[in-house]
């Protein structure tokens, strides 16, 4: 076996390290978006086109700050590498933050507890969860130069995305019917993420070792212009395709479910069996390899994709039927699969394809695309949803009192979680499909990379 072989092999401490780092990302993804819309609308009472205001303008900076961190990744140095550093210092903040945005005082008035949220928000999403995601994001191309390693890297990222998933959307809504949509129950849940994150990020840290940085440590250390590097990055068609793709695609992480259990089924608890299919991708993971590896990764994404948004259509003519809701979710969640397996390596080839057209290492502003996409796309989600509900006379509540909901809010939560994801899956194939890199020779520039001890 070739020295080079062995660099590119995977140890277990590293693919559990990968796990663990792309939990900690997930949850400032994942929880926070999906139940900040509850909270502040049926425990504190907001209402939801407030809510709505504030995470759609929050993502008028998501897009600035994520590229702003990758370019302040590929620039740092230090003894513990690139993105580890950045990955301690976002989860610390992001633990206190998120505590913060989901502990707002009861005794503030209305338009303070808007600008509470707001400023907590801001500070828990597009500031330390943009340190958390980026970060954790790059790493899989400083872990290996491999296609193949890549692969099997992305496979525990998604592993480690799916289960914060899992955990958001089984267990959250169970404590909230039994415990009650109140804020001691929100702080118990909160606090139980926050000791996740904290044990996930110190442990990946631990377990991750950022073998590619060193081998582009000379080119580390030369100049890299600003200027010079957004234009590498904005004349890379590869990265707004990739962007693009990803926006799209994390837009249909709508956070209605839970106002689709509590409204149309009548209990927030079967929120439960809405996500009971994400663990159908978690154990699909490893076995969609082999798919992937035979058909490609573009062929596999752009199939999945469009599978994906047949089974949204069937979710939006289920209705109040618990059993067609679950044949569509299911068949649009074995869909996006590939999509979960094929990402990390399309995103290592992309960094590699700008590394060897510019000649610097871009492993975290590139990265930062896929990152950017997931938290615009997760936000602008939130908040484009929650304008459409205020739009179709969605009605705010209090912990202690449940209202009826009206036919024209009953029938934009059904929109939500059907036609307007399909739309969006289809969008997303587009773009992807996009995203040819053997037409550009990406294994002849591996190779070339290679030999040049750059990757």
């Amino acid at each position: 076996m070739s020295k080079e072989k062995k660099k590119s092999d995977l140890t277990g401490g590293q693919k559990i390290g990968m796990l663990l780092a792309a939990i900690t990302a997930a949850i400032a993804t994942g929880y926070i978006p999906n139940f900040i819309n509850l909270y502040y609308t049926d425990t504190v009472g907001i209402s939801i086109g407030a809510i709505g205001a504030i995470l759609m303008a929050s993502k008028i900076t998501d897009g600035v700050t994520d590229i702003i961190m990758g370019m302040i990744l590929d620039r740092t140095k230090t003894r513990l590498g690139k993105a580890r550093p950045w990955v301690l210092a976002g989860a610390a903040g992001l633990i206190l933050t998120m505590m913060m945005l989901f502990h707002c005082p009861a005794n503030l008035s209305n338009g303070w507890k808007i600008v509470y949220c707001t400023i907590f928000y801001f500070l828990a999403n597009p500031f330390f969860g943009t340190m958390v995601s980026v970060s954790c994001g790059a790493l899989p191309n400083l872990i290996t130069s491999s296609s193949e390693s890549r692969t099997v890297v992305g496979v525990f990222r998604s592993l480690g995305s799916l289960i914060p998933t899992i955990l958001i959307g089984i267990l959250v809504p169970q404590m909230l019917a039994k415990m009650g949509e109140n804020q001691h129950t929100y702080t118990i849940v909160t606090g139980m993420f926050a000791i996740i994150t904290a044990i996930c990020a110190v442990t990946a840290v631990v377990l991750i070792h950022e073998s590619v940085t060193e081998r582009t440590a000379e080119v580390l250390t030369q100049k890299q212009p600003v200027g010079q590097s957004l234009k590498d990055l904005f004349t890379n068609k590869y990265f707004i395709f990739l962007a693009l793709g990803t926006i799209a695609f994390n837009l249909t992480n709508v956070p209605v479910s839970t106002y689709y259990a509590k409204y149309i089924f009548h209990d927030v608890g079967k929120t439960t069996w809405i996500s009971l299919p994400t663990i159908f991708m978690v154990l699909l993971l490893p076995v969609a390899i082999p798919l992937v590896n035979k058909i490609g990764k573009r062929a596999a994404m752009v199939g999945g994709l469009l599978t994906a948004a047949v089974g949204s259509i069937i979710i939006f003519f289920a209705n109040d039927s618990l059993a067609v809701f679950m044949v569509g979710k299911t068949i649009a969640s074995l869909g996006v699969v590939p999509y979960f397996c094929a990402l990390v390596p399309v995103t290592g080839e992309i960094c590699d394809y700008a590394l060897y057209k510019s000649g610097k290492p871009m492993d975290g502003t590139i990265s930062s695309a896929a990152s950017m996409g997931e938290k615009i796309g997760i936000g602008l989600a939130a908040g484009l949803s929650s304008l459409l509900l205020q739009v179709a006379g969605f009605r705010s509540s209090t912990a202690a009192i449940t209202v009826a909901q009206p036919d024209k809010a009953i029938m934009m939560i059904r929109i939500l979680l059907g036609v307007y994801p399909a739309v969006l899956f289809v969008i997303a194939a587009v773009f992807f499909s996009l995203i040819d890199m053997k037409k550009e020779g990406i294994e002849d520039i591996q190779k070339e990379l290679r030999e040049k001890h750059m990757r």
